[in-house]
């Protein structure tokens, strides 16, 4: 229990109080040893909103932190309670479509990896080489003209291996 003359708060600290709610009011608890930030309400005594401690929950004088702590905890100054919620909810669906995002990726890459495992495992199989070859493999084209189409140049009465311009 404190024993001695009573601390006053800072005075311009009452006036941010006051400016953020009328109803709130600082006094100093002798019991606690520390400033308490109550509220007034129509029928009985205050009842303490905030206990002002430093951080390691000792005395302090309060201060800017206090009402910042007093406005982060108000729902009715953040646009209401439905304003609230709503946030909230686009926050989490945010959230989810990210880990849809990062799943759909995760298993993009695992696929990318088990095709490569697969191809060398099929490789292995057939017996076409030990590793992946080092060179690019080239497929071959046909340069040549088919049956039909050098019968069909025959029958016309043209040279088939001439160039057709």
């Amino acid at each position: 229990m404190y024993q001695g003359v009573t601390p006053a708060p800072d005075w311009a600290f009452v006036k941010k109080l006051r400016e953020f709610d009328s109803k709130l009011q600082v006094t100093f608890d002798r019991r606690y040893e520390r400033f308490i930030i109550s509220k007034k309400v129509a029928f009985g005594s205050p009842f303490g909103v905030l206990a002002v401690n430093d951080e390691f929950g000792g005395f302090r004088q309060p201060d800017d932190r206090d009402i910042r702590t007093l406005y982060n905890g108000d729902l009715w100054r953040h646009g209401g309670v439905k304003e609230r919620i709503r946030s909230g909810e686009e926050t989490l669906r945010a959230h989810k479509e990210k880990e849809d995002r990062d799943t759909t990726q995760a298993f993009k890459e695992r696929s990318r990896d088990d095709a490569i495992q697969l191809r060398n495992t099929y490789r292995k199989a057939t017996n076409s080489g030990s590793k992946t070859p080092e060179f690019r493999r080239v497929d071959v084209k046909s340069g040549g003209k088919t049956l039909e189409e050098i019968r069909a140049a025959r029958a016309a009465g043209q040279d088939p291996w001439e160039k057709a311009e």
